[in-house]
């Protein structure tokens, strides 16, 4: 009866579907999840026509969706849940890092590579209490109020109706363009984005990122060489950019002093 009593008055606060091909890496997600009691979960699919069935008839809270399944990968089962309300939060769980830095517009609320870890899991969980939300009413990737973003996670950005989610250590640089940002990527690609530099600065790692001027941040990790040009300017080559970045003898000053 106490035990009963118990379970009525703390039920779960997410009901949760798991999505894999491989029976094997659904045992250890659920393993995982048994260290979180917010979570339960309520159905398992392989595949996305089943995933699709059992999602239309439990409508869970979140579905863990590995990618890569044989017929169709997981981005075929989200057109599926438009029709839900509220849609379910999706967490992509893969074994191919690649997908990290696909352009795609997905509501993810967070994206996991196998095998996953107690802590990264952790973090993930933490998310689904309030996910951050950006100003087009989509899930978005970037930490909340007071929160910093570590290295590994993953953050999505968008230039228009492009969208890329990356590592925040795949960052070398951030510029200020009035209330847009041009951020800089360590393969040479860059793009705008709505988006203060006030605010990534204070989201993103302090350790990682030095603050060169106010319309610069600069990833400590992502510096090739910086290089007098004459007695006011310095250039700052990243790794992988096309071009270098201009600095003032001060700011020059700033970053050397970090490094």
């Amino acid at each position: 009866m106490n035990r009963n009593t118990q379970n009525l008055a703390s039920p779960p606060r997410f009901r949760v579907v798991l999505v894999d091909d491989e029976p094997t890496a659904r045992v250890q997600l659920a393993n995982r999840l048994k260290s979180h009691p917010e979570i339960e979960i309520v159905g398992e699919a392989e595949d996305v026509t089943s995933a699709n069935e059992l999602v239309q008839t439990l409508k869970p809270d979140l579905i863990f969706l590995d990618i890569q399944m044989p017929k169709k990968n997981g981005f075929a089962l989200l057109p599926k849940l438009e029709n839900l309300t509220p849609q379910p939060a999706v967490v992509f769980v893969t074994a191919y890092d690649e997908y990290a830095i696909r352009a795609f517009e997905a509501n993810a609320l967070d994206y996991l590579t196998k095998p996953v870890s107690a802590a990264r899991l952790a973090k993930t969980i933490l998310r689904l209490s309030k996910p951050p939300v950006s100003e087009t009413g989509e899930p978005h990737l970037v930490a909340k109020a007071g929160e910093r973003l570590a290295a590994e996670d993953l953050v999505l950005l968008r230039d228009k109706s492009f969208s890329m989610m990356v590592k925040v250590g795949e960052i070398t640089a951030i510029e200020a363009h009035g209330d847009y940002t041009r951020i800089l990527l360590n393969e040479g690609k860059n793009l705008m984005m709505k988006q203060t530099l006030s605010l990534w600065e204070s989201q993103l790692p302090a350790g990682l990122f030095v603050k060169v001027s106010r319309s610069l941040l600069v990833s400590s990790q992502s510096v090739a060489k910086i290089v007098r040009k004459n007695l006011l300017s310095w250039e700052l080559q990243l790794e992988g950019a096309k071009e270098p970045i201009k600095l003032s003898n001060l700011e020059s000053k700033r970053l050397r002093a970090a490094l």
